[in-house]
Protein backbone atom coordinates (compact mmCIF):
# COMPACT_ATOMS: atom_id res chain seq x y z
CA UNK A 1 0.00 0.00 0.00
CA UNK A 2 1.13 3.09 -0.73
CA UNK A 3 0.70 5.32 2.75
CA UNK A 4 2.31 8.16 2.55
CA UNK A 5 3.77 10.77 0.13
CA UNK A 6 6.20 13.87 0.75
CA UNK A 7 6.81 16.62 -1.98
CA UNK A 8 9.24 19.14 -1.66
CA UNK A 9 9.19 22.36 -3.52
CA UNK A 10 6.51 21.61 -6.30
CA UNK A 11 6.57 24.52 -9.13
CA UNK A 12 9.19 25.64 -6.44
CA UNK A 13 6.53 26.73 -3.72
CA UNK A 14 4.65 23.71 -2.04
CA UNK A 15 6.06 21.39 0.65
CA UNK A 16 3.42 18.94 1.12
CA UNK A 17 3.38 15.72 3.84
CA UNK A 18 0.58 13.53 2.67
CA UNK A 19 -1.21 10.78 4.83
CA UNK A 20 -2.97 8.40 2.43
CA UNK A 21 -4.26 6.34 4.91
CA UNK A 22 -7.77 6.17 6.62
CA UNK A 23 -8.29 6.06 10.54
CA UNK A 24 -11.07 3.45 9.61
CA UNK A 25 -9.48 1.85 7.57
CA UNK A 26 -11.25 2.38 4.65
CA UNK A 27 -8.81 2.33 0.90
CA UNK A 28 -9.81 5.18 -0.14
CA UNK A 29 -8.38 9.09 0.00
CA UNK A 30 -9.59 12.05 -1.84
CA UNK A 31 -6.85 15.34 -2.73
CA UNK A 32 -8.85 18.80 -2.49
CA UNK A 33 -7.17 22.01 -3.19
CA UNK A 34 -8.07 25.12 -5.24
CA UNK A 35 -6.71 25.12 -8.66
CA UNK A 36 -3.04 25.10 -9.00
CA UNK A 37 -2.13 23.36 -6.05
CA UNK A 38 -1.31 20.31 -7.69
CA UNK A 39 -3.51 17.67 -7.24
CA UNK A 40 -3.73 16.48 -10.71
CA UNK A 41 0.12 16.83 -10.87
CA UNK A 42 0.75 14.62 -7.74
CA UNK A 43 -1.23 11.97 -9.70
CA UNK A 44 0.71 12.31 -12.91
CA UNK A 45 3.69 11.61 -10.55
CA UNK A 46 2.85 8.90 -8.81
CA UNK A 47 2.04 6.94 -12.51
CA UNK A 48 5.30 8.21 -14.17
CA UNK A 49 7.04 6.68 -11.23
CA UNK A 50 5.34 3.57 -10.87
CA UNK A 51 5.42 3.05 -14.70
CA UNK A 52 8.55 4.63 -14.56
CA UNK A 53 7.65 7.50 -17.51
CA UNK A 54 9.53 10.39 -16.14
CA UNK A 55 8.24 12.98 -18.21
CA UNK A 56 6.00 15.24 -16.16
CA UNK A 57 9.15 15.34 -13.89
CA UNK A 58 11.10 16.90 -16.72
CA UNK A 59 8.94 19.16 -17.33
CA UNK A 60 7.60 20.45 -14.34
CA UNK A 61 9.74 21.98 -11.31
CA UNK A 62 9.70 19.97 -8.02
CA UNK A 63 13.34 19.39 -5.70
CA UNK A 64 12.10 15.92 -3.89
CA UNK A 65 9.25 13.23 -4.42
CA UNK A 66 9.25 10.51 -1.87
CA UNK A 67 6.70 7.55 -1.84
CA UNK A 68 6.93 5.19 1.06
CA UNK A 69 4.92 1.88 0.71
CA UNK A 70 4.08 -0.40 3.80
CA UNK A 71 2.34 -3.74 3.66
CA UNK A 72 0.51 -4.67 6.50
CA UNK A 73 1.49 -8.09 6.92
CA UNK A 74 5.95 -6.91 7.04
CA UNK A 75 7.89 -4.48 9.47
CA UNK A 76 9.42 -2.84 6.42
CA UNK A 77 8.55 0.41 5.21
CA UNK A 78 10.00 0.97 1.31
CA UNK A 79 10.70 4.47 0.21
CA UNK A 80 11.36 5.53 -3.12
CA UNK A 81 12.69 8.91 -3.81
CA UNK A 82 13.27 10.90 -6.99
CA UNK A 83 15.28 13.85 -6.10
CA UNK A 84 15.70 16.53 -9.42
CA UNK A 85 18.40 19.24 -10.33
CA UNK A 86 19.05 21.42 -12.86
CA UNK A 87 22.78 21.57 -14.13
CA UNK A 88 25.30 21.90 -16.64
CA UNK A 89 27.34 19.07 -18.10
CA UNK A 90 30.06 18.54 -21.00
CA UNK A 91 29.23 17.25 -24.06
CA UNK A 92 31.74 16.06 -26.53
CA UNK A 93 28.88 15.54 -29.38
CA UNK A 94 27.46 19.24 -29.10
CA UNK A 95 29.39 22.29 -30.83
CA UNK A 96 28.93 24.10 -27.52
CA UNK A 97 30.72 23.95 -24.43
CA UNK A 98 27.97 22.58 -21.99
CA UNK A 99 24.44 22.20 -22.30
CA UNK A 100 21.82 22.36 -19.45
CA UNK A 101 20.81 18.84 -18.45
CA UNK A 102 17.78 18.07 -16.13
CA UNK A 103 18.71 14.93 -13.80
CA UNK A 104 16.57 12.93 -11.68
CA UNK A 105 18.16 10.61 -9.02
CA UNK A 106 15.90 7.75 -8.12
CA UNK A 107 16.42 5.43 -5.25
CA UNK A 108 14.68 2.47 -3.37
CA UNK A 109 15.38 2.06 0.23
CA UNK A 110 14.16 -0.50 2.87
CA UNK A 111 13.24 1.21 6.12
CA UNK A 112 12.88 -0.79 9.51
CA UNK A 113 12.49 1.21 12.78
CA UNK A 114 15.03 4.20 12.33
CA UNK A 115 17.68 2.11 9.95
CA UNK A 116 17.45 2.53 6.26
CA UNK A 117 19.29 0.77 3.98
CA UNK A 118 19.59 1.67 -0.18
CA UNK A 119 18.74 -1.11 -2.24
CA UNK A 120 19.41 0.70 -5.28
CA UNK A 121 20.09 3.92 -7.07
CA UNK A 122 20.00 5.26 -10.83
CA UNK A 123 20.21 8.53 -12.54
CA UNK A 124 18.14 9.89 -15.38
CA UNK A 125 18.99 13.02 -17.61
CA UNK A 126 17.17 15.06 -20.07
CA UNK A 127 19.51 17.57 -22.20
CA UNK A 128 18.07 20.18 -24.35
CA UNK A 129 18.92 18.53 -27.55
CA UNK A 130 16.22 16.17 -26.53
CA UNK A 131 18.46 13.07 -25.62
CA UNK A 132 17.95 11.33 -22.28
CA UNK A 133 20.21 8.94 -20.55
CA UNK A 134 20.36 6.53 -17.71
CA UNK A 135 22.93 6.32 -15.62
CA UNK A 136 22.89 2.91 -13.39
CA UNK A 137 21.28 -0.52 -12.67
CA UNK A 138 17.48 -0.22 -12.50
CA UNK A 139 16.32 -3.76 -12.29
CA UNK A 140 15.27 -3.87 -8.22
CA UNK A 141 13.20 -0.43 -9.08
CA UNK A 142 11.62 -2.41 -11.59
CA UNK A 143 10.88 -5.42 -9.75
CA UNK A 144 9.40 -3.32 -6.81
CA UNK A 145 7.04 -1.91 -9.52
CA UNK A 146 6.49 -5.65 -11.11
CA UNK A 147 3.94 -5.99 -7.86
CA UNK A 148 2.29 -2.69 -7.53
CA UNK A 149 1.26 -1.45 -10.43
CA UNK A 150 -0.98 1.45 -11.06
CA UNK A 151 -4.37 2.13 -13.17
CA UNK A 152 -5.24 5.98 -13.82
CA UNK A 153 -8.17 7.46 -14.79
CA UNK A 154 -7.06 11.07 -16.25
CA UNK A 155 -9.52 14.18 -16.39
CA UNK A 156 -9.07 13.98 -20.26
CA UNK A 157 -10.39 10.28 -20.26
CA UNK A 158 -13.17 11.28 -23.22
CA UNK A 159 -10.40 12.54 -25.44
CA UNK A 160 -7.34 10.84 -26.77
CA UNK A 161 -3.98 12.06 -28.10
CA UNK A 162 -3.67 12.36 -31.78
CA UNK A 163 -0.02 12.29 -33.06
CA UNK A 164 1.85 12.52 -36.48
CA UNK A 165 4.72 10.04 -37.63
CA UNK A 166 7.08 11.66 -35.16
CA UNK A 167 4.86 10.93 -32.09
CA UNK A 168 4.64 14.39 -31.43
CA UNK A 169 0.90 15.35 -30.33
CA UNK A 170 -0.88 17.32 -33.27
CA UNK A 171 -4.55 17.41 -31.17
CA UNK A 172 -6.76 15.78 -29.04
CA UNK A 173 -9.95 13.91 -30.00
CA UNK A 174 -13.37 12.22 -28.69
CA UNK A 175 -12.64 8.52 -27.66
CA UNK A 176 -14.86 6.01 -29.58
CA UNK A 177 -17.22 4.85 -26.72
CA UNK A 178 -17.32 1.49 -29.01
CA UNK A 179 -14.22 -0.07 -27.62
CA UNK A 180 -16.27 -0.74 -24.51
CA UNK A 181 -18.85 -2.42 -26.45
CA UNK A 182 -17.04 -4.56 -28.19
CA UNK A 183 -14.85 -5.83 -25.18
CA UNK A 184 -18.45 -6.80 -23.35
CA UNK A 185 -19.42 -8.23 -26.52
CA UNK A 186 -15.96 -10.54 -26.61
CA UNK A 187 -16.46 -11.24 -22.84
CA UNK A 188 -20.11 -12.46 -23.42
CA UNK A 189 -19.21 -14.84 -26.64
CA UNK A 190 -16.64 -17.16 -24.52
CA UNK A 191 -18.66 -19.13 -22.06
CA UNK A 192 -15.49 -18.95 -20.21
CA UNK A 193 -14.80 -15.43 -19.19
CA UNK A 194 -18.75 -14.92 -18.73
CA UNK A 195 -18.46 -17.33 -15.78
CA UNK A 196 -15.48 -15.51 -14.94
CA UNK A 197 -17.29 -11.88 -14.87
CA UNK A 198 -20.20 -12.70 -14.05
CA UNK A 199 -20.68 -10.77 -10.76
CA UNK A 200 -19.03 -7.91 -12.19
CA UNK A 201 -21.50 -7.57 -15.03
CA UNK A 202 -24.04 -7.60 -11.77
CA UNK A 203 -22.27 -4.58 -10.20
CA UNK A 204 -22.19 -3.07 -13.82
CA UNK A 205 -25.46 -3.11 -14.11
CA UNK A 206 -26.40 -2.41 -10.21
CA UNK A 207 -24.67 0.89 -10.41
CA UNK A 208 -25.96 1.83 -13.61
CA UNK A 209 -29.23 1.40 -13.17
CA UNK A 210 -28.94 3.25 -9.89
CA UNK A 211 -27.29 6.11 -11.80
CA UNK A 212 -30.93 6.28 -13.87
CA UNK A 213 -29.66 7.88 -16.84
CA UNK A 214 -32.65 10.05 -18.59
CA UNK A 215 -35.60 8.34 -20.30
CA UNK A 216 -33.41 4.93 -21.19
CA UNK A 217 -31.99 1.58 -20.40
CA UNK A 218 -29.33 0.01 -20.38
CA UNK A 219 -29.11 -3.52 -22.30
CA UNK A 220 -26.14 -5.67 -22.37
CA UNK A 221 -26.34 -8.86 -24.77
CA UNK A 222 -23.28 -10.96 -26.57
CA UNK A 223 -24.24 -9.32 -30.01
CA UNK A 224 -23.64 -5.76 -29.35
CA UNK A 225 -22.07 -5.85 -26.46
CA UNK A 226 -23.36 -2.26 -24.34
CA UNK A 227 -26.01 -0.27 -25.53
CA UNK A 228 -29.03 1.91 -24.60
CA UNK A 229 -32.33 1.59 -25.16
CA UNK A 230 -34.27 5.06 -25.44
CA UNK A 231 -38.23 5.08 -23.82
CA UNK A 232 -39.94 5.99 -27.08
CA UNK A 233 -42.81 4.37 -28.50
CA UNK A 234 -39.75 3.20 -31.42
CA UNK A 235 -37.72 2.01 -28.46
CA UNK A 236 -34.78 3.60 -30.01
CA UNK A 237 -31.21 1.65 -29.98
CA UNK A 238 -28.66 4.34 -28.92
CA UNK A 239 -24.93 3.48 -28.85
CA UNK A 240 -22.38 4.41 -26.04
CA UNK A 241 -21.47 7.22 -28.87
CA UNK A 242 -24.66 8.74 -28.36
CA UNK A 243 -25.11 9.26 -24.53
CA UNK A 244 -24.30 12.34 -22.55
CA UNK A 245 -21.09 13.52 -21.92
CA UNK A 246 -21.57 13.12 -18.11
CA UNK A 247 -23.40 9.34 -19.12
CA UNK A 248 -20.31 8.50 -20.83
CA UNK A 249 -18.25 9.99 -17.87
CA UNK A 250 -20.36 7.62 -15.49
CA UNK A 251 -19.71 4.10 -18.06
CA UNK A 252 -15.67 4.74 -18.89
CA UNK A 253 -15.72 5.52 -14.59
CA UNK A 254 -17.12 1.78 -13.83
CA UNK A 255 -16.29 -0.12 -16.99
CA UNK A 256 -12.43 0.83 -16.46
CA UNK A 257 -12.73 -0.25 -12.48
CA UNK A 258 -14.54 -3.62 -12.80
CA UNK A 259 -13.02 -4.70 -16.04
CA UNK A 260 -9.86 -3.56 -17.10
CA UNK A 261 -8.06 -2.37 -13.49
CA UNK A 262 -5.84 -5.66 -11.98
CA UNK A 263 -7.04 -6.46 -8.34
CA UNK A 264 -5.38 -4.71 -5.77
CA UNK A 265 -3.87 -2.32 -7.98
CA UNK A 266 -3.84 0.90 -6.91
CA UNK A 267 -6.42 3.47 -9.05
CA UNK A 268 -6.05 7.08 -9.27
CA UNK A 269 -9.24 8.88 -11.00
CA UNK A 270 -8.61 12.87 -11.36
CA UNK A 271 -11.49 14.80 -11.36
CA UNK A 272 -14.67 12.02 -11.34
CA UNK A 273 -17.35 14.87 -10.66
CA UNK A 274 -16.79 16.30 -14.48
CA UNK A 275 -20.31 16.40 -15.88
CA UNK A 276 -22.15 15.18 -13.27
CA UNK A 277 -24.92 16.47 -11.62
CA UNK A 278 -25.41 16.41 -7.79
CA UNK A 279 -27.20 13.15 -7.69
CA UNK A 280 -24.64 11.18 -9.38
CA UNK A 281 -22.13 12.87 -7.35
CA UNK A 282 -23.71 12.29 -3.96
CA UNK A 283 -24.09 8.27 -4.98
CA UNK A 284 -20.59 8.38 -6.24
CA UNK A 285 -19.09 7.29 -2.87
CA UNK A 286 -21.38 4.36 -2.49
CA UNK A 287 -20.40 3.28 -5.88
CA UNK A 288 -16.46 3.50 -5.72
CA UNK A 289 -16.81 1.71 -2.35
CA UNK A 290 -18.47 -1.12 -3.97
CA UNK A 291 -16.44 -1.74 -6.45
CA UNK A 292 -13.34 -1.21 -4.03
CA UNK A 293 -14.36 -3.98 -1.68
CA UNK A 294 -14.85 -6.37 -5.07
CA UNK A 295 -11.76 -5.60 -6.56
CA UNK A 296 -9.58 -4.98 -3.28
CA UNK A 297 -8.62 -1.25 -4.58
CA UNK A 298 -6.39 1.50 -3.09
CA UNK A 299 -8.12 4.47 -4.33
CA UNK A 300 -7.08 7.91 -4.81
CA UNK A 301 -8.86 10.65 -5.79
CA UNK A 302 -8.42 14.41 -6.93
CA UNK A 303 -11.39 16.17 -6.79
CA UNK A 304 -13.15 19.83 -6.06
CA UNK A 305 -16.42 18.27 -5.02
CA UNK A 306 -17.42 17.43 -1.27
CA UNK A 307 -20.68 15.44 -3.02
CA UNK A 308 -17.84 13.14 -4.41
CA UNK A 309 -17.08 12.33 -0.75
CA UNK A 310 -20.84 13.21 0.29
CA UNK A 311 -18.75 15.83 2.92
CA UNK A 312 -16.91 13.38 4.85
CA UNK A 313 -13.96 15.44 5.36
CA UNK A 314 -12.41 12.93 7.88
CA UNK A 315 -10.94 10.57 3.98
CA UNK A 316 -9.84 13.98 2.44
CA UNK A 317 -5.78 15.96 2.91
CA UNK A 318 -6.41 19.30 1.49
CA UNK A 319 -3.26 20.53 -0.38
CA UNK A 320 -4.37 24.27 0.73
CA UNK A 321 -4.35 23.77 4.15
CA UNK A 322 -0.95 21.46 4.10
CA UNK A 323 0.21 24.42 2.08
CA UNK A 324 -0.51 26.92 4.51
CA UNK A 325 1.05 24.42 7.23
CA UNK A 326 -1.70 23.40 9.20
Amino acid sequence: MLNRLKIEKLFSLYDYDIDLTNADGSMVKFITAPNGYGKTTILDFIDGVMKQNFDKMFEIPFGKFMMFFKESDIDAEYQVTIQRSDDESDSSDSDVDAIVAIRLTVSLSKNIGSEASLVESFMVSRYTDGRDETVGDTSNLDMFFESRTCHYITDTRLLKRKTDADGKVEAMETISMGQYAADMQRILQSPVLTKEYAFRIDVFKRIIDRCEFANKRLDINEKFGIRFVAHDELETKLSLDQLSSGERHIIIQVYELLFKAQDGTLVMIDEPELSLHMMWQMNYLKNLEEIINLRGFQCIVATHSPQIFNSLWSKTVDLFTLSKGE
